[in-house]
């Protein structure tokens, strides 16, 4: 089973080359623009990395993490980013 990446950058053209690189090299990867549907993401289906621009708008790619890495009796996601 290949390995799972969410890509999660708010710059479609980076989203795109970045999600198709990994691809072709055998990765599952799954996308987001933002901070919200990265965590959407997360719930549906937890990713084995994720790849996250530092620079977004609304939720920046470091607290985005922070967020990500929560113990599970804080949320309901989990994430080595």
């Amino acid at each position: 089973m290949p390995y799972s990446v969410l890509v999660v950058d708010d710059n479609d053209m980076n989203l795109m080359l970045i999600a198709k690189i990994l691809e072709l090299e055998g990765y599952q990867v799954a996308s987001a623009r933002n901070g919200r549907e990265a965590i959407q993401s997360v719930v549906a289906k937890m990713p084995d990395l994720a790849i996250l621009d530092v620079m977004m708008p609304d939720m920046d790619g470091y607290e985005l993490c922070q967020k990500l890495r929560q113990p599970p009796s804080m949320s309901t996601y989990r994430l080595s980013c």
